[in-house]
């Protein structure tokens, strides 16, 4: 496995473990891409996924040392996403188990995941409007379908920061816990789940899935493009670095 991932199998739970606690998980791209062929390549006795930060927080999100600011950073945002389809496209269930910090990317994939549960102490965020973007469109459209459009406003045009028990009352976690239990509750709520019942599990979500409408991608992705490439864009990611990958660690996406 790739530095920065940990993959293992407790019981019949596969555990995914985003593990770089010097940089409060911050997700590279090869970070991304081992999550997203990890997801893909469950063997058959895996009957239910966690997802989950090392240390003391789910993740702070993008890694800006691989960012520049630029349009090319939408390459990027494909890496991110290629990780939520796999979370969403998964034929088993898979649990978010949120301690600490969860930040721009990374609440997006966690709010990709079939259910959420959250440590007290832990909050989720994406201030992607700060940095001069439009988050990526399909991102959003499916944020949309899913979540209250009050919170989602909230989310991501004021780029609110929703703490365990706000996050339960605006609908994006499923479970507030102790700090320190999220992980023990999500493998709790799982583990009853057995191969015998896989085949449903897998229609079951496909349908749901299929419930869900479509939009017109094309439009949004092209005015995604013109925001990343606008001056204003590489200001804020540069102010960003400047702030706090050199004092603080890696800014949030």
């Amino acid at each position: 496995m790739t530095a920065g991932l940990q993959s293992t199998v407790a019981g019949s739970v596969l555990h995914l473990v985003l593990d770089a606690p010097e940089r409060r998980n911050a997700l590279s791209r090869s970070m991304l891409r081992s999550l997203a062929a990890c997801l893909r390549g469950i063997d058959e006795t895996v009957t239910a996924i966690v997802v989950r930060g090392s240390g003391e927080a789910f993740s702070a999100g993008a890694d800006f040392r691989e960012l520049t600011g630029t349009g090319e950073d939408i390459t990027y945002d494909d890496e991110v996403a290629a990780v939520t389809a796999a979370i969403v496209e998964s034929p088993r269930v898979v649990a978010a188990a949120i301690e600490g910090p969860c930040i721009g990317a990374a609440a997006d994939i966690a709010l990709a995941c079939d259910i959420r549960v959250a440590g007290q102490g832990s909050y989720l965020q994406i201030p992607a409007v700060r940095l001069g973007l439009l988050y990526n469109p399909t991102a959003l459209e499916r944020l949309g379908r899913r979540f209250p459009q009050d919170t989602m406003r909230r989310l991501l045009l004021l780029g609110e920061r929703f703490p365990d028990e706000q996050a339960l009352r605006a609908g994006l976690v499923s479970e507030v816990v102790p700090r320190g239990e999220a992980v023990k509750r999500s493998v709790d709520r799982l583990e009853h789940i057995t191969v015998e019942e896989l085949d449903a599990l897998a229609a079951t979500k496909g349908l749901l899935n299929a419930l869900e409408h479509a939009y017109d991608p094309a439009h949004w992705a092209e005015r995604r493009r013109q925001l990343l490439e606008a001056p204003a864009r590489v200001a804020a990611v540069n102010r960003a670095k400047r702030t706090h990958t050199d004092k603080k660690g890696p800014e949030r996406r």
